[in-house]
Protein backbone atom coordinates (compact mmCIF):
# COMPACT_ATOMS: atom_id res chain seq x y z
CA UNK A 1 0.00 0.00 0.00
CA UNK A 2 2.78 2.42 0.92
CA UNK A 3 4.56 1.52 -2.30
CA UNK A 4 1.39 2.27 -4.32
CA UNK A 5 0.95 5.59 -2.54
CA UNK A 6 4.51 6.52 -3.34
CA UNK A 7 4.04 5.91 -7.05
CA UNK A 8 0.75 7.84 -7.04
CA UNK A 9 2.43 10.84 -5.39
CA UNK A 10 5.34 10.62 -7.81
CA UNK A 11 2.98 10.55 -10.78
CA UNK A 12 0.98 13.50 -9.43
CA UNK A 13 4.14 15.53 -8.85
CA UNK A 14 5.37 14.85 -12.37
CA UNK A 15 1.95 15.77 -13.79
CA UNK A 16 1.88 19.11 -11.91
CA UNK A 17 5.41 19.96 -13.04
CA UNK A 18 4.53 19.07 -16.60
CA UNK A 19 1.38 21.23 -16.54
CA UNK A 20 3.33 24.09 -14.98
CA UNK A 21 5.91 23.87 -17.74
CA UNK A 22 3.16 23.91 -20.36
CA UNK A 23 1.65 27.04 -18.84
CA UNK A 24 5.05 28.68 -18.82
CA UNK A 25 5.64 27.69 -22.43
CA UNK A 26 2.26 29.10 -23.44
CA UNK A 27 3.08 32.42 -21.78
CA UNK A 28 6.47 32.61 -23.50
CA UNK A 29 4.84 31.85 -26.85
CA UNK A 30 2.24 34.58 -26.27
CA UNK A 31 4.92 37.16 -25.53
CA UNK A 32 6.90 36.06 -28.54
CA UNK A 33 3.99 37.35 -30.62
CA UNK A 34 4.92 40.34 -32.72
CA UNK A 35 2.44 42.72 -31.08
CA UNK A 36 4.38 42.57 -27.81
CA UNK A 37 7.71 43.02 -29.57
CA UNK A 38 6.31 46.00 -31.45
CA UNK A 39 4.93 47.57 -28.30
CA UNK A 40 8.27 47.16 -26.51
CA UNK A 41 10.02 48.74 -29.50
CA UNK A 42 7.85 51.85 -29.55
CA UNK A 43 8.13 52.33 -25.78
CA UNK A 44 11.88 52.46 -26.26
CA UNK A 45 11.49 55.20 -28.87
CA UNK A 46 9.04 57.10 -26.67
CA UNK A 47 11.35 57.04 -23.67
CA UNK A 48 14.49 58.00 -25.60
CA UNK A 49 12.79 61.00 -27.19
CA UNK A 50 11.20 62.04 -23.91
CA UNK A 51 14.48 61.87 -21.99
CA UNK A 52 15.90 64.54 -24.25
CA UNK A 53 12.80 66.60 -24.97
CA UNK A 54 10.08 66.10 -22.33
CA UNK A 55 11.53 64.38 -19.28
CA UNK A 56 8.28 63.88 -17.38
CA UNK A 57 7.00 61.69 -20.20
CA UNK A 58 9.97 59.33 -19.77
CA UNK A 59 9.34 58.54 -16.11
CA UNK A 60 6.87 55.73 -16.83
CA UNK A 61 6.22 53.44 -19.78
CA UNK A 62 2.45 53.82 -19.30
CA UNK A 63 0.68 56.53 -17.33
CA UNK A 64 -2.83 55.14 -17.81
CA UNK A 65 -4.50 51.77 -18.41
CA UNK A 66 -4.08 50.71 -22.04
CA UNK A 67 -6.63 48.74 -24.05
CA UNK A 68 -4.58 46.96 -26.70
CA UNK A 69 -6.52 45.33 -29.56
CA UNK A 70 -4.87 42.50 -31.52
CA UNK A 71 -6.01 39.73 -33.84
CA UNK A 72 -5.41 37.29 -30.95
CA UNK A 73 -7.60 39.15 -28.48
CA UNK A 74 -7.82 42.33 -26.44
CA UNK A 75 -5.40 43.02 -23.61
CA UNK A 76 -5.18 45.60 -20.84
CA UNK A 77 -1.73 46.85 -19.94
CA UNK A 78 -1.50 48.53 -16.54
CA UNK A 79 -5.12 47.78 -15.50
CA UNK A 80 -6.59 49.68 -12.56
CA UNK A 81 -8.75 48.19 -9.80
CA UNK A 82 -11.97 49.21 -11.53
CA UNK A 83 -11.06 47.33 -14.72
CA UNK A 84 -10.00 44.28 -12.74
CA UNK A 85 -13.30 44.36 -10.86
CA UNK A 86 -15.78 44.75 -13.75
CA UNK A 87 -14.20 42.59 -16.47
CA UNK A 88 -13.89 38.88 -17.12
CA UNK A 89 -10.20 38.42 -17.73
CA UNK A 90 -7.16 36.22 -17.43
CA UNK A 91 -3.83 37.35 -16.05
CA UNK A 92 -0.94 36.88 -18.46
CA UNK A 93 2.78 37.56 -18.32
CA UNK A 94 3.73 41.18 -17.51
CA UNK A 95 5.44 43.41 -20.04
CA UNK A 96 8.49 45.26 -18.70
CA UNK A 97 7.28 44.41 -15.20
CA UNK A 98 3.86 45.97 -15.79
CA UNK A 99 0.69 43.95 -15.18
CA UNK A 100 -1.17 42.64 -18.23
CA UNK A 101 -4.56 40.92 -18.47
CA UNK A 102 -6.38 39.42 -21.42
CA UNK A 103 -10.05 40.35 -21.62
CA UNK A 104 -12.82 37.92 -22.47
CA UNK A 105 -13.89 37.49 -26.09
CA UNK A 106 -16.73 40.03 -25.76
CA UNK A 107 -14.06 42.76 -25.91
CA UNK A 108 -12.49 41.46 -29.13
CA UNK A 109 -12.72 43.99 -31.96
CA UNK A 110 -10.91 43.49 -35.26
CA UNK A 111 -13.25 45.57 -37.43
CA UNK A 112 -13.34 49.07 -35.92
CA UNK A 113 -10.51 51.61 -35.82
CA UNK A 114 -9.66 52.31 -32.17
CA UNK A 115 -7.09 55.00 -31.46
CA UNK A 116 -8.49 57.28 -28.78
CA UNK A 117 -8.71 58.22 -25.12
CA UNK A 118 -11.95 57.92 -23.13
CA UNK A 119 -13.12 59.10 -19.73
CA UNK A 120 -16.40 59.15 -17.80
CA UNK A 121 -17.24 60.57 -14.41
CA UNK A 122 -20.74 59.07 -14.39
CA UNK A 123 -20.86 55.63 -16.07
CA UNK A 124 -19.57 53.11 -13.53
CA UNK A 125 -20.04 50.25 -16.03
CA UNK A 126 -17.51 51.77 -18.44
CA UNK A 127 -13.92 50.61 -18.51
CA UNK A 128 -12.88 54.27 -18.48
CA UNK A 129 -14.83 55.22 -15.35
CA UNK A 130 -13.07 57.98 -13.37
CA UNK A 131 -9.75 57.40 -15.10
CA UNK A 132 -8.57 58.10 -18.61
CA UNK A 133 -8.06 54.90 -20.57
CA UNK A 134 -6.11 54.76 -23.82
CA UNK A 135 -7.24 52.60 -26.74
CA UNK A 136 -5.03 51.53 -29.64
CA UNK A 137 -4.40 48.58 -31.92
CA UNK A 138 -1.52 46.32 -32.90
CA UNK A 139 0.48 47.07 -36.01
CA UNK A 140 -1.07 44.17 -37.94
CA UNK A 141 -4.61 45.20 -37.04
CA UNK A 142 -3.93 48.85 -37.87
CA UNK A 143 -2.45 47.79 -41.19
CA UNK A 144 -5.61 45.88 -42.01
CA UNK A 145 -7.89 48.79 -41.11
CA UNK A 146 -6.07 51.82 -42.55
CA UNK A 147 -3.25 50.38 -44.66
CA UNK A 148 -0.26 51.55 -42.61
CA UNK A 149 2.90 49.67 -43.64
CA UNK A 150 5.82 51.00 -41.58
CA UNK A 151 6.46 49.99 -37.97
CA UNK A 152 7.93 53.36 -37.01
CA UNK A 153 4.99 55.19 -38.55
CA UNK A 154 2.60 53.07 -36.45
CA UNK A 155 4.78 53.59 -33.39
CA UNK A 156 4.34 57.36 -33.66
CA UNK A 157 0.57 56.95 -33.88
CA UNK A 158 0.61 55.01 -30.62
CA UNK A 159 3.01 57.45 -28.97
CA UNK A 160 0.56 60.26 -29.78
CA UNK A 161 -2.04 58.44 -27.66
CA UNK A 162 0.49 57.70 -24.91
CA UNK A 163 1.31 61.41 -24.74
CA UNK A 164 -2.38 62.06 -24.05
CA UNK A 165 -2.04 59.70 -21.10
CA UNK A 166 0.85 61.75 -19.78
CA UNK A 167 -0.99 65.06 -20.27
CA UNK A 168 -4.10 63.88 -18.49
CA UNK A 169 -2.36 62.38 -15.46
CA UNK A 170 -0.82 65.71 -14.36
CA UNK A 171 -2.87 66.58 -11.23
CA UNK A 172 -3.18 70.32 -11.86
CA UNK A 173 -4.29 69.76 -15.45
CA UNK A 174 -6.69 66.98 -14.50
CA UNK A 175 -8.34 69.28 -11.93
CA UNK A 176 -8.91 71.72 -14.78
CA UNK A 177 -10.12 69.53 -17.65
CA UNK A 178 -12.35 67.34 -15.46
CA UNK A 179 -14.51 70.44 -14.91
CA UNK A 180 -14.53 71.43 -18.59
CA UNK A 181 -17.74 70.62 -20.45
CA UNK A 182 -17.58 69.75 -24.16
CA UNK A 183 -21.17 68.93 -25.23
CA UNK A 184 -21.09 66.21 -27.89
CA UNK A 185 -17.30 66.12 -27.85
CA UNK A 186 -14.94 68.27 -29.96
CA UNK A 187 -16.24 66.98 -33.29
CA UNK A 188 -19.73 68.23 -32.47
CA UNK A 189 -18.71 71.30 -30.46
CA UNK A 190 -15.94 72.63 -32.76
CA UNK A 191 -15.32 70.65 -35.94
CA UNK A 192 -18.91 70.90 -37.17
CA UNK A 193 -18.49 74.66 -37.74
CA UNK A 194 -15.45 74.02 -39.90
CA UNK A 195 -17.42 71.41 -41.81
CA UNK A 196 -20.60 73.44 -42.29
CA UNK A 197 -19.54 77.11 -42.51
CA UNK A 198 -17.40 78.35 -45.40
CA UNK A 199 -16.51 81.63 -43.68
CA UNK A 200 -15.36 79.70 -40.60
CA UNK A 201 -13.20 77.39 -42.70
CA UNK A 202 -11.68 80.37 -44.54
CA UNK A 203 -10.81 82.12 -41.27
CA UNK A 204 -9.18 78.98 -39.87
CA UNK A 205 -7.10 78.64 -43.03
CA UNK A 206 -5.79 82.21 -42.70
CA UNK A 207 -5.12 81.75 -38.97
CA UNK A 208 -3.09 78.63 -39.63
CA UNK A 209 -1.15 80.24 -42.46
CA UNK A 210 -0.14 83.10 -40.16
CA UNK A 211 1.10 80.67 -37.50
CA UNK A 212 3.09 78.35 -39.71
CA UNK A 213 4.71 81.28 -41.54
CA UNK A 214 6.33 82.34 -38.26
CA UNK A 215 8.37 79.19 -37.75
CA UNK A 216 8.70 77.97 -41.34
CA UNK A 217 9.34 81.23 -43.17
CA UNK A 218 10.59 83.44 -40.29
CA UNK A 219 7.68 85.84 -40.75
CA UNK A 220 7.25 88.63 -38.21
CA UNK A 221 6.53 87.05 -34.82
CA UNK A 222 4.57 89.77 -33.05
CA UNK A 223 2.87 91.00 -36.21
CA UNK A 224 1.59 87.58 -37.26
CA UNK A 225 0.52 86.63 -33.74
CA UNK A 226 -1.51 89.83 -33.48
CA UNK A 227 -3.19 89.13 -36.82
CA UNK A 228 -3.87 85.56 -35.75
CA UNK A 229 -5.41 86.68 -32.46
CA UNK A 230 -7.56 89.28 -34.20
CA UNK A 231 -8.92 86.83 -36.80
CA UNK A 232 -9.57 84.19 -34.15
CA UNK A 233 -11.42 86.62 -31.89
CA UNK A 234 -13.64 87.76 -34.77
CA UNK A 235 -14.45 84.13 -35.62
CA UNK A 236 -15.21 83.12 -32.03
CA UNK A 237 -17.34 86.24 -31.42
CA UNK A 238 -19.33 85.60 -34.61
CA UNK A 239 -20.14 82.05 -33.46
CA UNK A 240 -21.22 83.41 -30.08
CA UNK A 241 -23.45 86.07 -31.64
CA UNK A 242 -25.00 83.67 -34.16
CA UNK A 243 -25.39 80.50 -32.12
CA UNK A 244 -25.15 81.69 -28.50
CA UNK A 245 -22.17 79.40 -27.85
CA UNK A 246 -18.76 80.48 -26.56
CA UNK A 247 -16.24 78.04 -28.00
CA UNK A 248 -13.06 79.81 -26.85
CA UNK A 249 -12.18 77.78 -23.76
CA UNK A 250 -12.87 74.41 -25.38
CA UNK A 251 -10.90 75.43 -28.45
CA UNK A 252 -8.02 76.54 -26.19
CA UNK A 253 -8.07 73.10 -24.58
CA UNK A 254 -8.16 71.15 -27.85
CA UNK A 255 -5.46 73.34 -29.39
CA UNK A 256 -3.20 72.45 -26.47
CA UNK A 257 -3.95 68.79 -25.95
CA UNK A 258 -4.10 67.70 -29.60
CA UNK A 259 -1.57 70.14 -30.97
CA UNK A 260 0.95 69.24 -28.32
CA UNK A 261 0.55 65.49 -28.88
CA UNK A 262 1.14 66.17 -32.56
CA UNK A 263 4.22 68.18 -31.58
CA UNK A 264 5.62 65.11 -29.80
CA UNK A 265 5.06 63.19 -33.04
CA UNK A 266 7.34 65.74 -34.68
CA UNK A 267 9.99 65.20 -32.01
CA UNK A 268 9.85 61.45 -32.67
CA UNK A 269 10.25 61.90 -36.41
CA UNK A 270 13.24 64.18 -35.92
CA UNK A 271 14.78 61.68 -33.52
CA UNK A 272 14.31 58.79 -35.97
CA UNK A 273 15.93 60.83 -38.73
CA UNK A 274 19.19 60.99 -36.78
CA UNK A 275 19.15 57.95 -34.50
CA UNK A 276 18.86 54.18 -34.68
CA UNK A 277 16.65 53.05 -31.79
CA UNK A 278 17.16 49.72 -30.03
CA UNK A 279 15.86 46.83 -32.14
CA UNK A 280 17.16 43.97 -30.00
CA UNK A 281 13.61 42.86 -29.15
CA UNK A 282 12.62 42.55 -32.81
CA UNK A 283 12.78 39.48 -35.04
CA UNK A 284 13.81 39.41 -38.69
CA UNK A 285 10.19 39.63 -39.79
CA UNK A 286 9.77 42.83 -37.76
CA UNK A 287 12.89 44.49 -39.17
CA UNK A 288 11.40 44.19 -42.65
CA UNK A 289 8.61 46.51 -41.50
CA UNK A 290 11.04 49.38 -40.91
CA UNK A 291 11.60 51.26 -44.17
CA UNK A 292 13.66 54.12 -42.69
CA UNK A 293 10.97 56.45 -43.96
CA UNK A 294 12.21 59.29 -41.74
CA UNK A 295 15.75 59.30 -43.13
CA UNK A 296 16.42 62.86 -44.33
CA UNK A 297 13.26 64.07 -42.59
CA UNK A 298 12.68 67.85 -42.82
CA UNK A 299 10.17 69.13 -40.28
CA UNK A 300 9.50 72.21 -42.42
CA UNK A 301 8.26 70.03 -45.27
CA UNK A 302 5.95 67.76 -43.26
CA UNK A 303 2.57 69.05 -44.43
CA UNK A 304 0.82 66.18 -42.68
CA UNK A 305 1.60 67.94 -39.40
CA UNK A 306 1.12 71.63 -40.15
CA UNK A 307 -1.47 71.82 -42.96
CA UNK A 308 -5.19 71.43 -42.30
CA UNK A 309 -6.72 68.50 -44.20
CA UNK A 310 -9.88 67.73 -42.22
CA UNK A 311 -12.33 69.40 -39.86
CA UNK A 312 -10.25 68.87 -36.70
CA UNK A 313 -8.36 72.09 -37.33
CA UNK A 314 -7.24 72.52 -33.71
CA UNK A 315 -4.58 69.81 -34.18
CA UNK A 316 -2.72 71.99 -36.68
CA UNK A 317 -3.25 75.28 -34.86
CA UNK A 318 -1.82 73.72 -31.71
CA UNK A 319 1.05 72.07 -33.54
CA UNK A 320 2.12 75.31 -35.21
CA UNK A 321 1.91 77.18 -31.91
CA UNK A 322 4.08 74.47 -30.32
CA UNK A 323 6.69 74.91 -33.04
CA UNK A 324 6.67 78.69 -32.48
CA UNK A 325 7.20 78.18 -28.76
CA UNK A 326 10.00 75.69 -29.36
CA UNK A 327 11.83 78.35 -31.33
CA UNK A 328 10.97 81.53 -29.45
CA UNK A 329 10.01 80.58 -25.88
CA UNK A 330 11.32 77.10 -25.00
CA UNK A 331 11.02 77.75 -21.26
CA UNK A 332 7.23 77.42 -21.54
CA UNK A 333 7.77 73.70 -20.88
CA UNK A 334 8.39 74.45 -17.21
CA UNK A 335 4.87 75.77 -16.56
CA UNK A 336 2.56 74.24 -19.16
CA UNK A 337 -0.07 71.88 -17.66
CA UNK A 338 1.00 72.81 -14.13
CA UNK A 339 0.74 76.60 -14.05
CA UNK A 340 -0.86 77.26 -17.43
CA UNK A 341 -3.75 75.27 -18.92
CA UNK A 342 -3.48 76.64 -22.48
CA UNK A 343 -1.04 78.48 -24.75
CA UNK A 344 -2.58 81.93 -24.42
CA UNK A 345 -0.26 83.53 -21.87
CA UNK A 346 2.81 82.48 -23.84
CA UNK A 347 1.45 84.02 -27.04
CA UNK A 348 0.65 87.22 -25.17
CA UNK A 349 4.21 87.28 -23.90
CA UNK A 350 5.61 86.90 -27.39
CA UNK A 351 3.36 89.65 -28.74
CA UNK A 352 4.39 92.04 -25.97
CA UNK A 353 8.15 91.58 -26.33
CA UNK A 354 8.74 91.98 -30.03
CA UNK A 355 12.40 92.96 -29.98
CA UNK A 356 13.44 90.32 -27.47
CA UNK A 357 11.98 87.30 -29.26
CA UNK A 358 12.46 88.24 -32.92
Amino acid sequence: MKRLLYFLLLALTFSCQNNSNKIGQNQVEKYQENYWRHLTYLIGIKNEVAKGEWKGFSKKDFFQPIIYYTFDGTFVVNPNNHILKITDHETVKPINGIEVIELSKIYTDTTNFNFNTSYSDTDSTAIFYQENVLFFQSFDLTKKLIGITDLQDWSIMVIHELFHGYQRIIPEFKDYYSQLEIPGGPDEFLAKYHHELDWYKESIHHENELLKAIWIQDAGLAENLKKYDSLRTIRIDRIKETYGVDIREVEDYEILIEGHARYFESLCKRYLADNNPDKSMLEEEDLKLISNMFQGYDVKKDRSLFDIYNDRYYYQLGYNISMILEKHLPDYRESIYVGEKNFNSYLEKLKAHKNRYE
